[in-house]
């Protein structure tokens, strides 16, 4: 009687290497998700195959590694989806690979990449060294660039993005079709910019079409991670707290800036499906996922009650939490819901106690309050914008300090001076392709857009020059990002038509928390908000030019020139520019 094999799965570490290198045999690389139908799918098939798990035990060394957990690794191997099959050296050099692969393929697969590493193990080693020899061109801009060119990169990313749009259902390009909740705030923030008509109603029709369509749960509410359909009809059926929470904020600024009903009902199902499934709320935190299940979802809310709901992934992971953060703040000052602002400062708190560290900044992920995997750009940079929207919404300046101190982790130990940042710390004992540091596209811009906020809010240039030098960088190749590269639009427009409003007043007063209140409020998502108490921040108020008699009252400052509000609600008029103020 044979006896069924089991796949020895090993985790990523230098032990694991070790073996493959001692035994010779190339490295098996599985990346899956938690949420990933498919990556279930091939555990049920190709790895529950007994022939599959005896070829792969005798000839390979299985490692496993989780795409949300490890983004570093999934970043360097990932081979266009998941879930992801690599097929490496020893040393973690890629041989081939591809994503989901059934057992017939499997089986072919395995003993051919096993046949070639033994008999040319040589000149494959050879070609390894050849590659790795090669200079690396990275685009380096040797001037610093002009607001007439960062112009133009926001015209071509707009012209661009309506090139890609589906007039007929919304959205870009065909199916299978992703939210872009980036794009759609670029081209949102286009049409409040420069008036561009088309713009509208490019966010208007794709947010429509996708809230009243298969992509949106209608029973529990939030979104799924995207449409197998162009219509949108019919979703893929993980959920995810990234998806979620920028489409919340998409969500929000479209009800901010056009008052229409269905944007906001879209708004508080998503509100809804995150408080009551994605977070806890007796906690503080947002979990990561919840798992994809067909036939659960096709179920109506009354029928689904008698089944088992799909498997929620309660890893806190702070990137996503920071996002999520971001948008719940937003939610409480366009809803005028405060429990929202309570609950990201209770899930801020808990980050902070649980995965916050002077010496190696912000860590990746919690799992049983324990934090591990510190010092990734993606957490940084998340964490320290919520910190600044937590400022701006609460006023208290210990998330300001914060922000700050992550931004000195970055500039120590991810900063590169000829611009940009990795989206690592260096680590000469890294394994495989870890060694390698990348600049990230949509990390890197999130970057700019907090060492732009922390200028507005600090006066540092140095924080400005990083900021600058960032943008700089990414300029001569956004376009190669498509409309992903939307999320650089949006930090080039912090550097191009930012708004600062100063609200002078003590925080004690009604007065000073109305002009705060109503700043918030009105749509300008490239505004820096803050509150300056005469009996707190002298200092602050006399680098501003501001005096602290006759207090409370705003001042709204774009383009050079500042205007004097006192009426808090005149001033939302202030910010969509309808009235001209008094100059000061």
């Amino acid at each position: 009687m044979l006896t069924k094999t089991k796949i020895s799965w090993l985790e990523w570490s230098e032990e694991s290497f070790k073996k493959a290198k001692q035994q010779d045999k190339p490295i098996l690389l599985g990346i899956s998700a938690v949420w990933c139908h498919w990556c279930h799918v091939m555990d049920q098939t190709t790895y529950s195959d007994a022939e599959v798990a005896r070829v792969i035990e005798e000839n390979y060394v299985p490692i496993r590694v989780d795409r949300d957990q490890r983004p570093d690794i999934d970043k360097r191997y990932n081979m266009g989806g998941w879930p992801t099959t690599a097929f490496l050296t020893p040393d973690g050099d890629v041989l081939t690979g591809g994503t989901y692969i059934p057992p017939q393929q499997m089986l072919v697969m395995l003993a051919h990449i096993s046949m070639v590493y033994r008999k040319e193990k040589e000149s494959l080693k050879e070609k390894i060294r050849e590659i790795r020899q090669q200079p690396h061109q990275v685009p380096h801009v040797e001037c610093e660039l002009d607001g007439e060119v960062f112009q133009s990169v926001i015209d071509g990313l707009t012209l661009h993005i309506a090139s890609r749009f589906d007039s007929e259902y919304g959205g870009f390009g065909d199916a299978p079709k992703f939210p872009h909740s980036e794009a759609l705030r670029l081209i949102l923030l286009q049409h409040r910019l420069q008036g561009h008509e088309a713009a509208l109603s490019i966010v208007e029709k794709t947010l429509t079409h996708m809230y009243r369509g298969g992509v949106y749960d209608q029973e529990e509410g939030g979104f799924f991670r995207y449409s197998t359909t162009k219509d949108w009809s019919i979703p893929h059926y993980e959920k995810m707290c990234e998806d979620n929470a920028k489409l919340l904020v998409t969500f929000l600024e479209m009800y901010q800036f056009t008052g229409e009903p269905v944007f906001k009902d879209a708004t508080q199902g998503i509100l809804g499906y995150v408080t009551s499934k994605l977070s806890d709320q007796q906690n503080g935190g947002f979990f990561g996922s919840q798992d994809a299940d067909e036939v659960y979802y096709k179920h109506t809310l009354s029928e689904r009650k008698s089944r088992t709901a799909p498997r929620i992934d309660q890893t806190l992971y702070v990137n996503w939490n920071g996002m999520m953060v971001s948008s719940f703040l937003l939610a409480c000052v366009v809803l005028g819901e405060s429990r929202y602002r309570d609950f990201t400062v209770k899930t801020v708190d808990l980050l902070l106690d649980k995965a916050f560290s002077q010496e190696k900044g912000i860590s990746h992920y919690i799992v049983d309050g324990k934090s591990f995997l510190c010092g990734l750009l993606g957490d940084q940079v998340f964490m320290a914008r919520c910190l600044l929207d937590c400022y701006q919404v609460c006023s208290d300046r210990r998330f300001l300090v914060k922000a700050e101190s992550l931004a000195r982790f970055m500039l120590c130990n991810l900063w590169d001076e000829n611009s940009g940042f990795y989206d690592k710390p260096q680590n000469g004992e890294a394994l495989g392709a870890l060694k390698l540091r990348d600049k990230p596209l949509e990390e890197n811009s999130v970057a700019a857009e907090v060492f732009l906020r922390l200028y507005y809010l600090t006066g540092s240039q140095r924080y400005f020059d990083v900021a600058k030098k960032t943008l700089d960088f990414f300029a001569l190749n956004y376009q190669r990002y498509g409309v992903m590269g939307s999320v650089y639009g949006l930090a080039v427009e912090w550097f191009l038509h930012p708004m600062q409003i100063h609200v002078v007043g003590s925080k004690e007063s009604e007065l000073t928390n109305r002009l705060l209140e109503q700043s918030l409020k009105a749509y300008y998502p490239i505004k820096v908000v803050e509150v300056v108490d005469p009996d707190q921040n002298m200092q602050r108020l006399k680098k501003l030019g501001y005096q602290a008699d006759g207090v409370p009252r705003a001042y709204v400052c774009f383009g050079g020139s500042c205007s004097l509000v006192e009426d808090p609600n005149k001033i939302g008029e202030h910010i969509r520019g309808k009235t001209d103020g008094n100059n000061s």
